[in-house]
């Protein structure tokens, strides 16, 4: 996705923070469900959210997935805690783009919740440990 952004003029952009919990969602659906993920975002007709490994974007369906904005460029290497906010980039590439910022990441966030969890009940449960019981056994106090 990153590449087909870059041939797209930018109206504008600015370097923001995202939440921990929407970003840690977010790409913990990355390394758990199959890329792209993309979803239908339920107040926009034609507005669908993308999201791959380094980049996330809600596109126009109707305008052969044109961009109408991008979050891009994850600072992930100067994150000290899992709880801070991460800075990113976000690049509008329509007048309107604003309009979609404020419910796309929340309703991405509830979305991903939803299929991360389904995709849990759906893997088989992991098998049974073969530590031996000699490292399990709590030792007694003499």
């Amino acid at each position: 996705m990153i590449k087909r952004l870059k041939d797209i003029p930018v109206y504008s952009s600015a370097q923001v923070n995202i939440e921990a919990e929407i970003f840690n969602t977010i790409r913990l659906a990355t390394q758990r469900l199959a890329l792209p993920i993309r979803l239908t975002l339920p107040r926009f007709q034609y507005i669908d959210v993308i999201i791959d490994h380094d980049s996330w974007a809600c596109v126009d369906r109707s305008l052969n997935d044109l961009p109408v904005i991008a979050w891009t460029e994850f600072e992930i290497t100067k994150r000290s805690a899992l709880h801070l906010p991460l800075s990113c980039i976000i690049s509008n590439y329509h007048v309107q783009s604003s309009q979609v910022v404020e419910g796309a990441l929340s309703f991405t966030k509830i979305a991903l919740e939803r299929q991360l969890i389904a995709h849990t009940l759906d893997t088989p449960a992991a098998s049974p440990s073969k530590i031996s019981p000699l490292y399990c056994a709590i030792p007694r106090r003499l």
